[in-house]
């Protein structure tokens, strides 16, 4: 079973002006242009209604009738972005199946084209639950703006079945009440730690830096560290992880629940703080921390492949829909280059499926045989 397969669930039909339509057809048809790399709606209305695609969709996914682009639009718009969200976390997560051992990484977005949307003060904020070794999107929840992220995050932590995994964090999800999530979730967590908390900072920075540069002093045992240099946007940097798990002199130390670790990465411009449930050797805080970058990489994605911050819908619903249906994209598309095609760009293989449907058909086939 496929995500295009689940997308049956979605009502069957629904009449508008005197015609009859699936609303799974539209999800659907959506769906497919978005891995052929259509951006926006009016792209992908184009797509579908070439006589090539029209013949594909019919002979591949059953789908008889193509609104013209006003109905499109407008049915687009009627679909419940709440019921397609339960099935994207259902279907996501029974796909990337028992996710002990493995990292989440958990962050929001701001989708900055939905400031001029008619009835918002702010942008739509969405935070978003990524399994960084499997590389795919297992949920997310959208709020009214930015300042909502922290509750969403809590939220989306409580709905998702991740007992055994490492959640990490960026500062501003660094609360207590994240922290009791993560816990009764059965996981743990790392956290980026800034002077939002002004006292917890300062403690951990005190004591990392009075290790760090009084090697002689007895009372307290030497800092673990590792460091590895690492190439980037065309140069390297050096990255070294300090770790102790002597926290008796953290004065906020019980107001952490099950606190075991502090640490520090330092990359000789700057230095990041950070808090974990797990006792981490410094080479686990280097490979954690980098994890946490994961998706923000999800979220540049979204911007650069399909335009995320250009988009011109004017309705909340359908901005939720097509965030979730161009997540569903990115998951697709880079389980199949991950698993089939390594030496591929993402953007290449999208290319190749938008000039040869029986491409699009393998990445589809590839990706419904993995679901099994």
């Amino acid at each position: 079973m496929c995500i295009i397969d689940e997308m049956e669930k979605i009502a069957e039909q629904v009449e508008y002006r005197g015609y009859y339509y699936k609303l799974s057809d539209v999800v659907k048809i959506t769906t497919l242009g978005l891995l052929c790399q259509m951006k926006t709606l009016k792209e992908i209305h184009f797509w579908a209604i070439a006589k090539p695609n029209r013949k594909m969709l019919f002979d591949n996914f059953k789908i008889r009738k193509i609104p013209c682009y006003s109905h499109f639009v407008n049915l687009f718009g009627l679909l419940d972005s709440n019921e397609l969200n339960k099935i994207f976390m259902d279907f996501f997560g029974r796909l990337v199946g028992e996710v002990k051992g493995k990292t989440i990484a958990v962050d929001g977005k701001t989708i900055c084209s939905t400031a001029n949307m008619q009835h918002r003060s702010h942008p739509l904020h969405i935070a978003s639950a990524f399994v960084v070794e499997n590389g795919i999107t297992i949920g997310q929840l959208a709020v009214s703006d930015k300042r909502n992220e922290i509750s969403a995050v809590q939220s989306l932590i409580s709905l998702l079945d991740i007992e055994g995994a490492t959640v990490v964090a960026d500062a501003l999800n660094c609360q207590k009440d994240t922290v009791k999530e993560i816990l009764t979730a059965g996981c743990d967590y790392v956290l980026s730690v800034k002077k939002n908390h002004p006292n917890l900072y300062e403690d951990i920075a005190d004591i990392i830096d009075f290790k760090i540069n009084d090697a002689t002093e007895k009372r307290l045992s030497p800092l673990l560290t590792a460091t590895k240099a690492e190439k980037g946007h065309g140069r390297i940097e050096k990255r070294t992880a300090y770790v102790t798990h002597e926290i008796e002199w953290l004065n906020e130390r019980d107001k952490w629940e099950n606190l075991k670790t502090i640490g520090a990465i330092s990359t000789g411009k700057e230095i990041r703080y950070y808090i974990s449930s797990r006792i981490l050797s410094p080479e686990e805080l280097l490979l954690l921390t980098r994890q946490e970058w994961a998706i923000e990489s999800m979220h540049w994605q979204l911007d650069v492949l399909f335009g995320e911050d250009r988009t011109t819908l004017h309705e909340e619903n359908a901005q939720k829909t097509l965030n979730m249906l161009r997540k569903v994209a990115l998951n697709i598309i880079r389980s199949y280059r991950d698993k089939c095609d390594p030496k591929s760009g993402m953007v290449d293989i999208m290319r190749k499926s938008l000039h040869d449907s029986d491409v699009l058909l393998r990445v589809l086939e590839y990706y419904g045989a993995v679901t099994n």
